[in-house]
């Protein structure tokens, strides 16, 4: 009886400490809103504003100079997504704490970028929006047709998915591109790495539906998973350093079957030609 009668008490100290917790507001997803033409979503908790974080889907306004806001009705924003319904947006002004790279390249007519000079984020260079030291190139605006990168470039960012330009001016010390940084450009139909470049991610130019012909210069030392896959007009590769490295996956094609693969005798392009079925052409000195 005595144990009964413990085992109740303990429940209800459990059950009154339980009630004396301050209670917290359940989140709720704002639904889509429109703010001086930005879309906007984010997460409510219906208590305090000031920790509430705005993502800006699009902008729909008519406006050919645009400033992003940092804050909503006293909400703040923390990133734009997308900038493909900007029509006339040909300049824009990134505000500090705002992530913005993925967006400028969807904005069809922009041109023009600048950031606030306390932004910690990011700088600027011939229009390309970089890292705060220069040397990761972040995003680039989608007005232009050629994308020029400057020479303090060494890495291009993982997912900066720079899916409209017909052509890439590479600088002299780019050595990386990350993941999925070309992913679906419909535009590319000839790329020519050459110079620093060593390393190419995974899916880096995957579904470039127009590309037709690939030139890897001698430091290439690294092609990654799904490089090329489903560029499907791809006719030919040039690869030209003897021990690069072609990464394989079982669900995506570094190289597709179509391709004409062009490499030197007892190079690694010869040994990836010969597992996968690919046509080879040996290289000539």
């Amino acid at each position: 009886m005595k144990q009964k009668i413990r085992v109740i008490c303990i429940i209800l100290a459990v059950m009154l400490a339980a009630a004396c917790l301050p209670l917290k507001s359940h989140a709720m997803i704002i639904d889509k809103r429109t703010w001086k033409g930005f879309v906007y979503t984010g997460f409510d908790d219906e208590c305090d504003k000031s920790e509430i974080k705005l993502e800006i889907l699009n902008y729909k306004g008519t406006k050919r100079e645009v400033t992003i806001p940092t804050e909503i009705d006293g909400m703040k924003v923390k990133v734009v997504w997308s900038l493909s319904k900007a029509k006339n947006l040909r300049t824009l002004h990134i505000p500090n704490g705002v992530e913005v790279h993925r967006a400028l390249a969807d904005a069809p007519k922009l041109k023009k970028i600048t950031i606030s000079k306390s932004n910690k984020r990011y700088s600027v260079k011939n229009n390309a929006l970089l890292n705060k030291k220069g040397t990761v190139l972040m995003g680039y605006p989608g007005g232009y047709s050629t994308l020029k990168m400057p020479d303090s470039v060494t890495k291009i960012a993982g997912g900066a998915y720079f899916s409209k330009f017909k052509k890439i001016k590479v600088g002299k010390n780019l050595k990386t591109i990350g993941y999925n940084a070309f992913l679906e450009n419909n535009g590319l139909e000839t790329l020519v790495l050459d110079k620093k470049v060593q390393y190419i991610g995974t899916r880096a130019f995957s579904d470039c539906k127009k590309l037709k012909k690939v030139v890897l210069g001698k430091r290439v030392k690294r092609i990654g998973y799904g490089t090329f896959d489903q560029c499907d007009k791809l006719e030919a590769i040039y690869i030209y350093n003897k021990k690069c490295k072609i990464c394989t996956d079982r669900y995506f094609q570094t190289i597709p079957d179509g391709a004409t693969i062009y490499g030197w005798k007892d190079s690694t392009a010869q040994k990836y030609a010969e597992k996968f079925h690919l046509q080879f052409v040996e290289l000539k000195e």
